[in-house]
This record gives C-alpha cells, structure tokens and sequence, in this order.
C-alpha cells in the first residue's frame, strides 16, 4: 500500500505543477511584494494569478472577512486586494492597477507580459448571463468552505450581511431594520437547496462557455491577456461546485492556469 500510497502522490504533485504556459525567469526580491486578500475574491485572485504567471514571488496575507482594520490602516477603507512593498513604503489598491504596476517594471521580469484585453463581447455576454446564477450557487458554499477568510462565526455573518443572494439587492438586504440576520442565513440555505434545480442551468452555460474558449493557455487566441485574468479569476469559484461538468477544453484551461499561477481550484474540497 505504500508503494501505491507515494505513486498516488507523486502523481498529485505533477499533476499540481505541470504547465505548457511559458513563464520567465523566477523573480524573487530581497523584501517580497505582499498582496492582502481575501481567496473567493475574483478581484485579490486576478493578482495572484498575474504574480503567479509572471513567476514572482510574494507573500499572501489572508485577511478576515470582518478584519477593517487591517485595510483601513493601509489604504484608508476597506478594500482587497492591496498590494504592499514594505522596503519601498509604497501601497496600493485596485487589481488591474496592481497589475499593470508589475507587468510595467522590468524589475519584476519581461514587460508587457500580459496583452491587453480584446474587448470580447461575447465572453462579457457570458459573465452577464450567468452573474445571479452563480450568485446562488457561490455565496452559500463560501460559507461552507474552510476558506481562511471564513474561519470565524464573525466573518461569515459579515459576508452574509453585505451580500445579498437573488432575487434581493444590496438596498432591500443590508439595513438593519430589512431583515434579521437569521433571515439573510436563511435565504442562503434556500439558494443551496436550489442546486438541483440550478445544477442544470449551470452545465448547459459551462457547454457554451467551452467553445469560447481558445485553448488550455489562454482564453482568447494571441497568447495571455487581460482576458485570462479576468475569466479565470471568475472561473475558479465554479470548481466550488459539485456537479459542475466542464468541457475539456475548459477544465484543462483552469488546471493549466491554476499550476502556471499558482493558485490552488477546489475541485477537492466541492459542495
């Protein structure tokens, strides 16, 4: 059994590190570039893929959820992801701005790595289409998942409070006086007995998703662009979701960005 046991784990580790994305030179810096995240954010995920990609490494630090001050000390708000270089006192915030700040200075490898976005419409058509839909089918399981910014009852009620599930807005959900927290929690347990329902709704939308998809390396034909950052960062909550059938194309997509970035999928932990 353990000849078996280790072959099985072998496997794992290759499978876990295998990429035909042609990546430069690692870049590792005295005082390493620190990115404040929360790791369901698409937003925080869109950074660590472009550090990940670009081959640099950094620190991740996982905020809590309900953890404002934490931000607020270094941007003033509460916000993620922020992107800290400690030795050079320097922060800042937004995704995209963060990344084009480390695709844009040869001190962290070849510049212009990623190319810009195409502008496609009908990915953007894609997102549009499926955005309630896998509102219902996220936010529940974030809350189920041990994810490192839900380790605490605080955190979660956090999240449940500011994040409504459909058909519920943000007016109609976070005030106060709009409903109890033990309402929003059960609004979110209806969405998660909604699967069945909206399982079938999701594959026949990851069956279009499929064809829009270039290749394994990169969504949009021409190499990584912004368009990988963006959709990948989206797609990796999907693998949250048991029952969730992705075509080949697709799932070898996200497996090949996920060893190239760096940045684990939840196939293994799916709810």
């Amino acid at each position: 059994r353990a000849p078996a046991a280790a072959a099985r784990r072998s496997a794992t580790r290759a499978a876990a590190t295998t990429t035909t994305i042609a990546q430069p030179a690692r870049v590792v810096k005295d005082t390493l570039p620190k990115i404040y995240v929360y790791d369901h954010c698409p937003f925080c995920v869109r950074v660590r893929l472009a550090l990940g990609l670009k081959n640099i490494k950094h620190e991740v630090v996982f905020m809590a959820n309900d953890d404002v001050a934490t931000p607020t000390a270094l941007l003033g708000k509460k916000i993620a992801p922020i992107y800290e270089q400690p030795d050079e006192g320097m922060v800042m915030g937004e995704s995209l701005d963060i990344i084009a700040k480390f695709d844009e200075d040869e001190a962290f490898g070849p510049t212009g790595f990623f190319k810009p976005a195409s502008g496609r419409d009908d990915i953007k058509a894609w997102m549009k289409e499926v955005k309630d839909l896998l509102r219902l089918l996220h936010r529940p399981r974030y809350m189920m998942a041990a994810l490192p910014e839900f380790q605490q009852a605080d955190s979660r009620d956090y999240f449940v409070k500011g994040h409504p599930v459909p058909p519920f807005d943000k007016p109609e959900w976070k005030p106060d006086d709009a409903m109890t927290m033990e309402e929003r929690w059960g609004h979110f347990d209806k969405a998660l007995a909604r699967t069945p329902e909206l399982l079938p709704e999701l594959n026949a939308a990851l069956a279009k998703l499929e064809d829009l998809i270039c290749c394994e390396d990169c969504c949009t034909e021409g190499g990584l662009s912004y368009d990988d950052i963006d959709l990948w960062a989206r797609l990796r909550s999907v693998t949250l979701v048991k029952g969730a059938e992705f075509g080949p194309k697709t799932k070898a997509y996200l497996e090949n960005l996920s060893a190239a970035g760096d940045i684990p999928l939840y196939f293994n932990m799916a709810l």
